[in-house]
């Protein structure tokens, strides 16, 4: 049997590997979604490849973790004994289900086969991926893709316009928060009844999160000198007066009813308000560019840097991504830490990341530059990009965020009681962990090696 086949033949046979089977030439394997299943097949066959006779069965079930607010599947898994010996999980959950028991650390792993210290080997990995994998000093997976966060416009709608391209191109300029405001005023039209029928740009559509904004204007969700959150604070009120003012002159309730027309609920991944050619910009990540080339490959889509608040301002991103993590409660054996260390570094990456679309966590792939060439400027995001704060009250602190975003929009909070209520609603969760400090190198900027 090819190595193809024996990997799809584990596929189908899904939980036919026990939790606790005495074996550890089997590894339980929860990966990426069924759309891409083919390319998790691809890293295990590579992986199986290098065995030399002494070939691991990759047992792969297609379960995805659930989304950054939901901690239900994994609870359920680890608590009811049907958890996997590992899991590819997105690494924002990572420090929660640390907090609460329910992920191995991973460090004695590292020290007893790889003979380094844990700082020593995890240097091979963007800094803030793996500040986001760690809890306590301790160390909870180890990091695959990434990503960052900038403005995908329409050449067309702005020559149209009459907007000069060269403000976007990301080799020449860098837009100022003024500039990108009166591009959407040139862009945005509207009919007889005063409906969008063009719309320019809104800072809360796509990936217009509030922590993406945060991370240009110095809005620091928590501080280790004094081991407190600081939701209240001027920058996290300057992000939300930022939504308030433009719904103030692009109204959330137009917007809304543009996108419900151009963009519904549930519509199908080609029907969106950029690919119609009603929408001009909109906030994105290079997980865009497979969309782009499948469904509006004819469209000229390009990418550029966020916007900052003065012309000179330094450049800065957030990246999110997967990673791989060891549930508690699996067989911590080598061949698990040798599939893990396999699928996570440079050989799985190089084989992953350029079919996925995304960017390396790898230092050494990157160098490589082992990736789709169209997310280059994504790549050149990353040293001034990083994670969310790696927090034990995370997936609170982003429906909180969530919440108050959608409230300030409509108008039914002001600013400042947002952040007052962001506070109090987070604050209090956060105390349960007293003194907690996350990484001392969180937020700082990465190196990354030139090709």
């Amino acid at each position: 049997m090819s190595a193809a086949a024996a990997s799809a033949a584990a596929l189908s046979l899904g939980a036919c590997a026990p939790r606790g089977s005495s074996s550890d030439t089997v590894i339980r394997y929860w990966g990426m979604q069924a759309a891409d299943a083919d390319k998790d097949l691809k890293v295990i066959d590579a992986f199986n490849a290098t065995r030399a006779g002494s070939r691991i069965t990759i047992d792969v079930n297609q379960v995805p973790s659930n989304g950054v607010a939901d901690m239900s599947q994994i609870i359920t898994a680890v608590r009811g004994g049907t958890a996997p010996d590992v899991w590819q999980m997105d690494r924002f959950n990572a420090v929660q289900n640390a907090s609460i028991g329910l992920l191995e650390p991973i460090d004695d792993l590292i020290e007893e086969y790889e003979g380094v210290s844990v700082e020593e080997f995890t240097s091979q990995w963007l800094q803030f991926a793996v500040d986001e994998l760690t809890y306590d000093g301790r160390l909870y997976g180890l990091p695959i893709n990434t990503d960052a966060r900038g403005i995908m416009y329409n050449e067309d709608i702005l020559r149209g316009a009459g907007i000069d391209l060269d403000m976007f191109d990301p080799q020449q300029h860098v837009l100022t928060w003024d500039e990108l405001r009166e591009v959407s005023r040139k862009i945005t039209t509207t009919d007889s009844r005063g409906n969008f029928e063009t719309l320019g740009f809104v800072p809360w559509d796509g990936e217009g999160w509030p922590y993406t904004w945060a991370f240009g204007l110095d809005a620091q969700l928590y501080s280790n000198e004094t081991a407190s959150v600081t939701l209240d604070s001027p920058q996290w009120r300057a992000v939300f007066e930022l939504y308030a003012d433009w719904a103030e002159e692009f109204p959330y309730a137009k917007a809304d009813a543009f996108f419900a027309t151009y963009q519904p609920p549930n519509a199908p991944p080609s029907q969106t308000a950029i690919f119609s050619e009603r929408l001009g910009m909109s906030t994105t990540g290079p997980f865009s560019i497979r969309s782009n080339e499948k469904y509006a490959p004819k469209l000229p889509l390009k990418f550029t840097w966020l916007p900052v608040g003065a012309e000179g301002d330094e450049t800065y991103s957030w990246s999110g991504g997967a990673s791989l993590v060891v549930p508690k409660g699996a067989r911590m054996t080598r061949n698990l830490w040798e599939f893990m260390k396999f699928y996570t570094g440079f050989e799985g990456q190089s084989i992953v990341q350029p079919l996925l679309g995304d960017l390396p966590t790898n230092l050494r792939t990157i160098q490589a530059r082992n990736y789709n060439p169209k997310a280059e400027l994504f790549r050149q995001m990353l040293p001034t990009s990083t994670s969310r704060p790696p927090l034990p009250v995370g997936s609170v602190a982003w429906d909180t965020l969530q919440r108050s975003r959608s409230s300030v929009i409509i108008g039914s909070q002001t600013p400042q009681e947002a952040v007052a209520i962001n506070q109090l609603s987070v604050g209090p969760k956060m105390a349960l962990f007293e003194g907690y400090q996350m990484p001392a190198t969180y937020g700082q900027n990465s190196v990354i090696p030139e090709a």
